[in-house]
Parts: structure tokens; sequence; C-alpha cells
């Protein structure tokens, strides 16, 4: 089955032709969403100049108000504020489409919908609400959330920018933001914070939507980034910047819930994005390959790169397979299990790298050459991996989670429809919750084991089910428990894996400069202050 399904599969065909049928997918979306579509793919055409924008470090001017006109930057927002009000199938196929053009312009219209406006719709006091909703909405003013700071990771609570309340209900906001999206082209910005009340107490986490236009604040200097050079990453600082109480997102103390809710949503939106990128890179790889001659032939007819490629899509399907289930529930009122949306983020970005890097390799040479459309995806997509949170802290938490309630492992995978060899090796995943680790090292392998397998548990049962729907399918389920069966070989190897400590680990590294010296480098850096002489 495995080679006639990969012969069948690139014998040249488009992706249109081997997994898009417009008619299917056009009776599923509203006719705004199906419009917005036709229009994202005219523009990638007709307008767009990715690489212009990627050696200027900006978007370019047209983009803001060509996609604030078409409705892309209030794409959730209701009508009465001017929105499209879309829901999660329409939005995330948008979502999809963009980062299958340009992951620039998928980040500026993912933190302007997932990030910036859900915390100002759902926490906002009625009257910012309908003050600024509508000018977001209509593409008039950018918005984002500043949560990341230089020493805080990927937990909340590790924030230091803290908002003072003041004697006349007021509140004061000090600290530093960093790695913010937009943050210096915002108008607006949901910024959370902890919070202390008159005496200096601490009374928790909150967040405030802020107009950047008010005194205190100041946009930093810009990150010089590897990839997503045109969407600017800045520093924030807020020095005694004063904001009134109706700025408040919900009330006090509700701030890590007011950001955990956009940034689980932003979570699922990177994984509509990375299934853009997954389909566009396999669309070039396989156009390379079904034109290319080498030793053996057309590219594509050799065994290996037909596996590799096959093996791809497979990828490229479990993913979209895991998407639509939880779409499907969002979109009949249910809510997820919230460790859904971690195993969501966890599998697209991640399998959605390795297809990028698997199609660069198939390009060759021509893959290296940054004219080549999947080069500068590969630099640009290799943030989604650390971006709402990196795979690995992610992964600890979710298998935290897990051991702290190892019922919760088969609930959530026992509520998915599964093969019986699938639910089998689910019950021996599950068996994990069951281990305890002596240190805390061999904990956090632990948790880490228990946090992949749970993925894999999620994606093997989901895609055993549909396995009935087409030979790609069948492959696809098949891939798949192949991948839970090797990551059940690998997690019995890291629960007994006995490392060296620390010291012994940080020494031998520390000992490479006796082989390649010291090669820091000390250039002069460019100077970008105006002369002190001629400031005022």
């Amino acid at each position: 089955m495995t080679s006639d399904l990969n012969e069948r599969a690139f014998d040249g065909a488009s992706n249109e032709e081997l997994s898009w049928n417009p008619t299917v997918e056009n009776a599923m979306l509203s006719s705004k969403a199906v419009e917005i579509l036709e229009f994202l793919r005219w523009y990638a055409r007709e307008r767009l100049d990715s690489r212009r924008m990627d050696e200027r470090r900006s978007i370019d001017l047209g983009v803001v108000p060509d996609f604030a006109s078409a409705g892309l930057l209030g794409l959730q927002v209701p009508r009465q504020y001017q929105g499209l009000e879309l829901n999660y199938r329409d939005t995330f196929r948008i979502m999809e489409q963009l980062g299958a053009i340009d992951c620039n312009l998928f980040v500026m219209t993912a933190v302007q919908n997932a990030v910036g406006i859900p915390p100002i719709m759902h926490h906002a006091s009625e009257q910012v609400k309908a003050d600024v909703l509508p000018l977001l909405a209509q593409g008039k003013s950018l918005t984002t959330s500043a949560a990341s700071e230089p020493g805080m990771g990927s937990n909340l609570r590790g924030m230091t920018t803290y908002a003072t309340r003041n004697w006349d209900g007021s509140y004061t906001i000090n600290g530093t933001k960093r790695w913010i999206s937009l943050g210096a082209a915002s108008r607006y910005l949901n910024v959370f914070t902890r919070l202390c009340d008159e005496q200096g107490r601490e009374l928790g986490y909150t967040g405030f939507v802020v107009d950047t236009a008010t005194p205190g604040f100041t946009a930093g200097p810009e990150l010089l980034t590897l990839g997503l050079k045109a969407v600017p990453q800045n520093i924030l600082t807020f020095k005694d910047m004063r904001v009134p109480a109706e700025w408040m997102l919900g009330t006090e103390g509700e701030g890590i819930e007011a950001a955990n809710a956009a940034f689980m949503l932003a979570r699922l939106v990177l994984a509509a994005g990375s299934l853009g990128a997954m389909k566009r890179s396999l669309e070039v790889a396989a156009r390379y390959a079904a034109r290319r001659t080498v030793a053996t032939g057309l590219l594509v007819e050799n065994g290996r790169t037909q596996q590799i490629l096959t093996d791809a899509v497979a990828a490229t399907q479990a993913v979209e397979t895991l998407l639509d289930h939880i779409t499907s529930q969002l979109d009949m009122g249910e809510q997820p299990p919230e460790l859904l949306y971690f195993v969501a983020k966890i599998v697209a970005t991640e399998e959605m790298f390795t297809v990028v890097d698997r199609s660069l390799q198939t390009l060759g040479a021509r893959g290296f050459l940054d004219t080549n459309i999947v080069g500068p995806f590969f630099r640009d997509y290799r943030l989604f991996r650390i971006f709402e949170g990196a795979t690995e802290a992610i992964t600890v938490y979710v298998g935290k989670m897990i051991h702290r309630n190892p019922a919760g492992f088969g609930e959530l995978v026992h509520a998915l429809p599964a093969s019986p060899q699938v639910t089998y090796l689910v019950e021996e995943a599950a068996s994990f919750t069951a281990r305890r680790a002596v240190t805390e090292q061999e904990q956090h392998i632990l948790f880490n084991v228990l946090g992949d397998l749970l993925c894999w548990s999620v994606l093997a049962a989901l895609t055993s089910s549909t396995a009935y729907r087409s030979e790609m399918h069948e492959y696809t389920a098949q891939w798949c428990e192949h991948k839970l069966r090797q990551r059940l070989t690998e997690a019995r190897r890291d629960v007994r894996l006995e490392l060296p400590n620390v010291p012994t680990l940080i020494n031998h590294i520390a000992g490479y400069e006796e082989t390649i010296g010291n090669v820091d480098q000390r250039r002069p850096d460019e100077e970008h202050c105006v002369d002190p002489l001629l400031m005022r």
C-alpha cells in the first residue's frame, strides 16, 4: 500500500489536486471567509513582495490599510463593534492561508486577532469596548499584549512589572517588557503586571488596556531577529505611567486569566499558521521533485524521496485532523480540554519545522537560496517553536499537569475515538503517570516524557478514527501509531537516564575553549543618538 500511495501522491499533481476540494471547503465556510481567502490569494500573487519586506525589515505601507479594508484586522470582533464576527473554522482557515503566504503577514494578523483583541473583547469595560474595538476592527489602530519580560521565560507569574493602586483609584505602572510583536506600532496595549495596593502589599496580577500616547510609555529598541524581520519585536518601558481604573481588564487579580485566555487562542492560531506553512513548503518541494532529474531518474521517483515526502504529508494531515477536531468543538460551543491547546501548539509547530526542513533539504542547493520560498520559511517559522511557550517548557508543563492528575491522561485520550491497537498503546503510555522521580532533574525528564506521550497518544487516537477516509488517511494513521510506538521506546529509556551532574556538564563544555579559543567578537557598534549639544 505504501509504495503505491507514494507513487500516486507525488506523480506531479499540484497541492490543490492532492488535498484541496474548493467546493467541499467552501461549503464549510461562510461567504465572507471565502471572499477573504480569494482576496489573500490575489494579494499574494499581485501585490506582495515578501523579499522586499524582509530586506527592509518592515511591512509594506499598503498592507495594513489593504488588510483593514478586507476585514482581516477584526475577524472575530462582534458586528456591533464593526467586526466580522467569524466563527473559529473561518478564522483558522484564514490564518492557515496567511501561513502559506508570508509569516510576517500571518504574525501581524494573528497578534491583532488572537493576542491583542480578545482580552479587550472579553475583559474590558463596556465603555472601553465601545471606544476601542471599532478602531481595531476597522484597522484604524493596531493592538498587542505585553507580557514577556527578560527573566520571565514561559512562566507568566515570573513577571516583575508592577502596577500600584493610587489613593484616587488610578494605577501607576512601572517596568519593562521585551519581545513584544507590534509593540511600537500599536496604539493600544494589553499590559499584564503584578498588582500592589497603596501600601505596596502584593494583590496578585492584573491587566490594563493602555493608550500608548499616555505619558510614561516608551517604545525602546527593535530587537534584530533571525527571521520574521518585517514584524518588529520591541522593548517597551513603563515609567510612572498613570492609568485610570476604567482601563483595567476585569477586576483586580484577574490579569492571569485574561492573559491565559488570549495565549490559549494564540496557540491554536499558531497551529493553523503552521499548517499553512507545511502545505506551502510541500507544494514547492513536490513541484521540484516532479521536475528534477537525478541519477536514479526523476527525484520524486526515488524511493527515499517518496518516503520523506509521504511522511511529511502524514505529519501535515495529522496536524490538520487535530485542529479540525478542536475547531469543531469550539464552533459547537464546547470547551476543549485546556491540555489540547498545548498539544496542538506542540505538535503543530514541531512537525511544521520538520516539514519545512525536509522540504528545504529536498530542494538541495536551491533550498539554501534566500529567493526560493522555503529558505525564508526556515528562518521565519523557526520562532514558532518558541512563541507562546517554548516546546520544552510547555511539554514539561503538560506532563506536570498529567502527573498531578493521572486519570486525566486516560480521560482526555479515551474521549477520542481510537482503534483497538492504538487504545492498547495509549494505556501503556498512561501507565507512565504512575512513575515517581527521586531528584528534581529526574522529575523534569519524567514530565517531558508524559507530555510527549500525551501529544502522540492524541494524534494516534484521532488519526486512527479517520483512517477509513482515504489511503492517505490510512497512511497517516499508521504513521502516527508508529510515532507513538517510537515515543514509548524512547520513554522507557529516558526515565532510566543517569545524567552527569551540572558542574561536570558545565565544566566539560567550558573546556571547549582549550580547543576553539576565545573568539568573542568585539566589533564597534553604531551610534544612533543625537549629539547632546544639539538636544533641547
